[in-house]
């Protein structure tokens, strides 16, 4: 659904695109280590379903015009359309691209920025704290 709804706003990159992204993510909370508090209490792993979840619904109360994109892809999802788990957190580095960015400098070092808006609610930060506890040394 996550996939259906980002693939949605552009064409989703090829699987070897999301795969790099996906590595580069892993790459960059490695390496950060300064964001460990920020992951969910305990060290527990989110499960890539409910960072899924999380990031539809941030997606439909900060952007009002995609609800109907997330209940046409709830419509159309099937055990088929699933993202494989490897995929979710480059999906929710495409969906949340205004909000997060995901860089390399020359040397291929790969860095993690969240650029933190005011919100009323914590929708955006439950879905960061899910997106570090799914990669974050420890985490997993």
């Amino acid at each position: 659904m996550l996939a259906l709804t980002v693939d949605h706003g552009a064409p989703l990159p090829d699987p070897a695109r999301l795969r790099a992204l996906d590595s580069g993510l892993r790459d960059a909370l490695a390496d950060n280590g300064g964001l460990a508090g920020y992951a969910a209490p305990g060290g527990q792993a989110a499960d890539p379903g409910e960072l899924a979840r999380a990031t539809l619904v941030y997606l439909a109360a900060a952007r009002p015009g995609l609800v109907p994109v997330i209940g046409q892809a709830v419509a159309l999802a099937d055990d088929s359309t699933r993202e494989p788990a490897l995929f979710v957190g480059a999906l929710v580095v495409l969906a949340l691209q205004t909000e997060v960015k995901l860089t390399r400098d020359s040397q291929g070092k790969w860095s993690f920025t969240v650029h933190k808006r005011p919100v009323r609610d914590s929708t955006l930060g439950q879905v960061i704290t899910k997106l570090i506890s799914a990669y974050f040394p420890g985490g997993r």
